[in-house]
């Protein structure tokens, strides 16, 4: 089949830092599409990022958005019903750098990722074909986080957002041909009492699978908690277990050392540093170095959507896990098969501690965790699907 010219628009050049839009972006590149990606800067240090795109092989538009512009346009965006996040990022700069890029170079087919772009999707819809990637289901993120979020702030705010999200999600699926996802439970959660159902798709997520470093050395009670540090669910999911559930770790093996690894530590992740178990990090350039000297990786999310990438990443590193049954939504990953999973702090802290002392349980977890994550998420693979999608709509 001849290769396809993408145009995917993704919310902030660093997103393609995060695992869903750089994995596709790349997967598309190495099949041999040809893709653009169009996207918004806020900062100088943005423009390294674009530079690993067009080493990647990716052609770039790029247009700046200050704070101001973003604030005026989630305030234009109040007195409506619609949800903040559907203006927040509308620049009328980039959306004329991508019209008159599609005037020069015409797309087969338009990507546009996250709800807080979707507005640019609307604006092409009517000439070209254009695929939605919702990624998650906002409406039942905010949902948790308004109940849940790890400061009154985002509380606040996602009570003020989560009543917006539902039929304006569900209005969504209705203005573009495909609405991509990428796990099941978020698949039932857009189709539910959703008229246009039949449009909302399956996207796995892809990795590339790495050689198996089974025999490798690893650091002796060394445990570790992966992620973004200022993503609200990872924040409220280390201070969760830094905080509740790694006392009960400590009493029983006092030299346990915490690794906390991960961009952009808020404050109280930060403050951390100064527990003598307890390493922060900062910005590393491979959290997967890192996961493959730990001796047991933990993912206690106390709430969120989506597909949890720091479990897919600790398989495919062969470290051993500990998660929360909410981490694990929407795998089909069962307890004392891939990883244990313990909901109660004491029972996390016991899970934690076992794995600790028996190098056998941890063998068996890490061999059927990279068979899951190979059986699933092989980059190849998605890549090919993803692209079948995009044939179905140009079709």
């Amino acid at each position: 089949m001849s290769a396809l010219h993408v145009l995917y628009i993704v919310p902030h050049v660093p997103n393609l830092t995060k695992i869903r839009a750089y994995m596709q972006v790349r997967g598309l590149i190495e099949s041999g599409q040809q893709v653009t990606v169009a996207t918004l800067t806020r900062s100088p240090a943005d423009h390294k990022h674009i530079e690993k795109l067009t080493a990647m092989g990716a052609s770039v538009i790029a247009a700046p958005l200050g704070r101001a512009a973003m604030m005026h346009n989630a305030l234009a965006a109040l007195p409506t019903t619609q949800p903040l996040q559907s203006r927040l990022l509308w620049s009328d700069d980039l959306m004329q750098q991508i019209e008159a890029h599609l005037r020069e170079h015409p797309a087969d087919i338009i990507h546009v990722e996250h709800l807080r772009m979707a507005a640019y999707g609307l604006r092409l819809t009517q000439n070209w074909p254009v695929v939605w990637d919702a990624v998650d289901n906002l409406a039942s993120l905010f949902q948790q986080t308004a109940r849940a979020g790890a400061s009154w702030q985002w509380r606040l705010m996602a009570r003020l957002e989560a009543p917006r999200l539902p039929a304006y999600e569900r209005s969504l699926t209705g203005q573009f041909p495909a609405t991509l996802v990428i796990s099941r439970r978020d698949l039932a959660a857009f189709q539910q009492k959703n008229s246009h159902a039949e449009r909302v798709r399956y996207a796995p997520l892809g990795i590339p699978m790495q050689t198996s470093d089974s025999d490798l050395s690893r650091a002796d009670k060394t445990i570790i908690i992966t992620g973004t540090m200022n993503y609200h669910p990872n924040v409220a999911a280390v201070n969760h277990f830094v905080d509740v559930i790694f006392p009960y770790i400590l009493r029983q093996v006092p030299d346990v050392q915490l690794q906390l690894v991960g961009a952009n530590p808020v404050k109280s992740i930060q403050s951390y540093n100064q527990h003598p178990n307890v390493t922060v990090t900062g910005f590393v350039p491979s959290v997967t170095d890192y996961l493959k000297q730990a001796t047991v990786a933990l993912a206690p999310v106390t709430y969120g959507a989506g597909i949890q990438i720091k479990v897919l990443e600790a398989f495919l590193a062969e470290t051993p896990l500990v998660a929360t049954s909410m981490a694990v939504r929407g795998l089909d990953v069962h307890h004392e098969q891939q990883l244990l999973i313990a909901d109660n702090p004491s029972q996390f802290a016991d899970a934690v501690v076992r794995l600790l002392n028996t190098p056998q349980l941890r063998h068996q977890l890490t061999r059927e965790g990279r068979r899951y994550v190979e059986s699933h998420h092989d980059i190849d693979v998605t890549t090919r699907q993803l692209l079948d999608i995009y044939r179905s709509v140009m079709g």
